[in-house]
């Protein structure tokens, strides 16, 4: 029976996050039999029969370029015994992966733990010929690492090297993950949503698969709400308000007898011949949170004025759209009014401050002020919706 033993922390690093989501994405795909804090037992030939189920819709997603003097593409199929060789995307490297998934095999025993010999840095390995060199989207945690008074690691640059089961579990990680790629600004950045540390080591604990999968049930609605807002306007005020204000995650919480859901989202760009983590945003989502006894109270039907918010937040409705314009040449004239409004609303919604509220309200009057006695009809146009969204409050 395969083992994979827990000996590395569940922390808020790339590189523990994108293993951790691997071994519970395989969790949840029925693959273990028992699994706790310390190690868990998959059923045989876990990793081919994961990588035979992938989803192609959903390999297609993920369109993540390795760096330069990665190897990856081509080092994992040699150490399972194939000249196979993909093109230098992890896109391709998953399909692949699933096209030939009867040429995976795992060793019975996977330990999650680093050993340093040299100069080199080994994860479940004892020597890094048995290894591949980490490609360097997972070495993106560069800056932290190995450093304190008793060792001589602190000025020294290690090379880092995984097993082929890390790399496989780590690429699940990546799959289960990745969220969408955006152009801004001239630059590429990748998203990637994991649960946090705390939830981790919260469903190693219970070792229960159902919680399991009702976390990737939250996690699911999660991903595909910011999704869309990251299309449209990556405000990291939007992306908590969404999700505090969303009905379904709500109902499900309250149907799973779930109080918190935290999760933790990665914004990673390339940057020469690596990665760089531009942003790391803690996003928690609670089942009870001040807003909602506010809303109780100054609302007859409490639902439905969350209903109107999380409405007029839709990605198709005219605020987000002014929030897009903000990164065009042809940015809206009242855009920074909605921001200085969705500013307001994150203050009402997360902090249970009700002159927020107010302040959204006055941010949405002064964008329909301004557009209404214009001469372009576009303009105008805006303006009653504007007016539209303000009548439902």
């Amino acid at each position: 029976m395969p083992k994979v033993k827990l000996l590395m922390p569940a922390d808020s690093t790339f590189l523990s996050s994108v293993i951790y989501e691997g071994l519970l994405y395989l969790i949840h795909k029925d693959h273990a039999q028992r699994f706790d804090l310390r190690e868990i037992d998959f059923k045989p030939n876990f990793l081919s029969k994961a990588y035979s189920e992938l989803e192609y819709e959903k390999i297609e997603n993920v369109r993540i370029a390795m760096a330069g003097n990665d190897n990856l593409n081509s080092k994992l199929f040699e150490k399972l015994g194939s000249n196979l060789k993909s093109r230098k995307t992890f896109y391709d490297l998953i399909k692949m992966l699933k096209d030939n998934s009867g040429i995976i095999r795992e060793k019975e025993l996977v330990e999650l733990q680093f050993r340093i010999f040299g100069k080199d840095n080994l994860l479940d390995l004892k020597r890094k010929s048995e290894g591949i060199a980490a490609p360097q989207l997972f070495k993106i945690d560069r800056y932290t690492g190995f450093s304190s008074l008793e060792t001589p690691y602190t000025s020294k640059q290690l090379t880092f090297y995984i097993s082929p089961e890390v790399a496989l579990i780590s690429l699940l990680g990546i799959y289960s993950s990745f969220i969408l790629n955006v152009r801004q600004q001239d630059q590429n950045y990748n998203y990637f949503l994991f649960f946090s540390p705390d939830e981790v080591l919260k469903l190693l604990v219970e070792g229960s698969k159902d919680l399991v999968d009702r976390y990737f049930k939250l996690k699911k609605i999660a991903t595909d709400e910011l999704r869309k807002i990251i299309e449209k306007y990556p405000l990291n005020e939007l992306m908590a308000i969404e999700l505090a204000t969303n009905l379904e995650i709500r109902r499900l919480m309250d149907s799973e007898n779930l109080d918190k859901f935290s999760l933790f989202l990665f914004k990673i760009a390339p940057e020469g011949q690596t990665y760089k983590i531009y942003e790391t945003i803690p996003l928690e989502i609670y089942e009870s949170i001040s807003f909602y006894e506010i809303a109780g109270k100054y609302f007859k039907d409490a639902d439905k004025f969350i209903e109107n918010l999380s409405d007029a937040l839709s990605p198709d409705k005219i605020l987000m759209e002014a929030l897009s314009s903000l990164n065009k040449r042809n940015r809206y004239s009242e855009a920074e009014n909605v921001l200085s409004a969705v500013q307001s609303l994150y203050r009402f919604v997360m902090l249970g401050d009700a002159q927020g509220f107010f302040g959204f309200l006055r941010g949405l009057e002064e964008a329909r002020r301004k557009l209404e006695n214009s001469k372009d009809k576009r303009e105008t146009h805006r303006a009653g919706r504007y007016r539209r969204i303000l009548a439902r409050f």
